[in-house]
């Protein structure tokens, strides 16, 4: 299972269709661990097409985004990045308030 190609494919609007062997086969391994919502065709046509990542792919890319021990506290909305991205801002400025480093006159 490549989490890197996980990231790969939610950094992409989906539906994506892909046509590159290696990227079928990882598409089906993502698919068989239930990380993505993908479409497989059969041979002669040799395509997949990813529908959607999965609250267990989402929840997969979370864990290698926030190592143990600095992942975000239980009630952050695991699909809104925007409020995440607001959240991570306010615990930056809140740790170099508590370091001197702004306002310090």
């Amino acid at each position: 299972m490549s989490v890197e190609f996980l990231r790969q494919i939610a950094a992409t609007p989906l539906p994506k269709s892909f046509n590159v062997v290696k990227d079928i086969d990882a598409i089906q391994i993502l698919r068989e661990a239930g990380l993505v919502l993908a479409l497989m065709d059969e041979p002669p046509e040799c395509a997949a097409r990813v529908l959607a990542i999965t609250a267990k792919g989402r929840d997969e890319l979370m864990r290698f985004h926030y190592p143990d021990g600095h992942r975000p506290r239980q009630g952050t909305p695991k699909g809104n990045w925007l409020l995440l991205a607001a959240q991570r801002a306010r615990q930056a400025m809140k740790r170099a308030d508590s370091s001197g480093r702004r306002g310090a006159s």
